[in-house]
């Protein structure tokens, strides 16, 4: 292994449960036309992961659930091995798995970071000297000397993390553990992992949270169901990612809609993204108008049937919402079969998947008839990831203080005083 590299996986695989007996083993390689048993990929959480993380980098690993990403950090941890293949770390590791994890309930905090301490190989004055740091860390207070059977699971998860981020390490393993405690602890917790990032820590992190990959990885990979698709900057992983999900999710809603959705007052014969010319989308373009229609058929004589359109994004963050009623749709009176159009002139999604959620409704009396969560998915496409939850251009503007005061009159200035308090990002 050359000097630069901390981590290198070859020919990884790894399989949960009692391995089958080699002839069936076979048997199904034939009959699926397979040449070998490792191809087979009903039994394997990691299948055939080559990698390489070089010193001081911070890898991103992302992902859907079952996709293997806490099992390639368990075989890096050591708390399991694998089934084939080899793995080669250099330095202390030390894995944020399960945070409450080698913790004594009878003990209290103080006595348990003395027991981690120890667990990882540090001297007893070693020891000491993070205490201060990890109580402070933590915001235990006064419950940093009770018992850890008191805590709250909240508690627990910072006194773990608090002992992680501690502990000078070589190699940090991290897997969703930034939902703890409230926003300020979690803020905390991130400032804290770029500092081990800066200080020449290797780290991989496992996060479901794509704003906190962007924000603290510059490398990503993508594993689906157990292979590597994806190695790139941490934005090309995540893009790769949301392709990959929305993409499934399309899929699964397209065989909905064919199967027809059907309730008692509603019946959903298709749904699909248009443009301007009415042509059928797949994927809208930033800032580009479009359109969503539904083929719908009520079972009730509504005067004026209400429908509403909310569009969430893969965080499931409501970023547009819109009732029928409420932008002055007024119903054609009493009909049986629908098509529905909603028009979005201004487009301002930000890039990235999102689902529409639908509900047709009484307007009289507000009786919901039909709620379909994900009746259509899709994607906004740009040349570059947009930050936030919309997009669009602003200006900017960068005015020499001195200007602006002698622009404003001296009775309207700021005092000197104030203004070297003054900061710009």
């Amino acid at each position: 292994m050359s000097s630069d590299v901390t981590i290198r996986i070859s020919g990884l695989w790894k399989r949960y449960g009692l391995p089958m007996p080699r002839f069936i083993h076979r048997g199904i390689n034939l009959i699926k036309g397979r040449n070998s048993e490792y191809e087979d990929g009903d039994w394997w959480a990691l299948k055939d992961v080559s990698l390489e993380v070089r010193r001081g980098e911070t890898l991103g690993i992302v992902g859907r659930n079952g996709a293997g990403k806490s099992t390639l950090l368990k075989v890096l941890a050591g708390v399991t091995i694998p089934t084939k293949g080899r793995v080669e770390i250099l330095g202390r590791i030390f894995p944020m798995i399960e945070l409450n994890a080698g913790l004594n309930t009878e003990l209290t905090g103080r006595e348990n970071v003395r027991l981690l301490g120890a667990i990882m190989g540090l001297s007893r004055s070693e020891t000491e000297r993070i205490l201060p740091d990890v109580e402070d860390f933590t915001e235990l207070g006064e419950w940093f000397d009770k018992p850890v059977r008191m805590y709250s699971s909240g508690m627990l998860s910072r006194l773990g993390f608090g002992v992680a981020v501690n502990i000078k390490s070589d190699v940090v393993l991290i897997d969703e553990t930034f939902a703890v405690g409230d926003l300020k602890f979690q803020n905390k917790s991130l400032a804290r992992v770029r500092e081990l990032r800066e200080s020449g820590a290797t780290i991989l992190l496992v996060s479901h949270s794509l704003e906190t990959l962007q924000f603290v990885a510059k490398r990503g990979i993508l594993l689906e169901q157990g292979k590597l698709l994806a190695d790139g900057s941490a934005l090309e992983a995540i893009n790769a990612y949301e392709t990959l999900v929305f993409r499934a999710e399309q899929k699964r809603v397209e065989h909905r809609v064919r199967s027809r959705i059907t309730s008692e007052d509603v019946n959903i014969f298709g749904a699909r993204l248009f443009d301007q010319d009415g042509n059928t989308l797949t994927e809208v373009r930033a800032e580009q108008p479009f359109g969503i229609e539904v083929d719908l058929h009520i079972h009730r004589d509504l005067e004026h049937p209400m429908f509403s359109l909310g569009l969430h994004n893969m965080a499931g963050i409501l970023c547009k919402w819109n009732v029928s009623k409420e932008d002055g749709l007024i119903g054609p009176g009493p009909r049986n079969h629908y098509i529905l159009r909603a028009w979005y002139p201004e487009n301002r999604l930000s890039t990235g998947a999102y689902e529409a959620h639908f509900a047709a409704r009484d307007a009289a009396t507000f009786e919901t008839l039909e709620r379909i969560a994900g009746i259509i998915n899709f994607a906004v496409i740009g040349p570059e990831r947009s930050r936030g939850i919309v997009c669009g251009k602003v200006e900017w503007t960068l005015i020499p203080f001195d200007e602006v005061q002698n622009s404003t009159g001296s009775n309207n200035s700021i005092s000197d005083d104030s203004s070297r308090e003054q900061t710009y990002d």
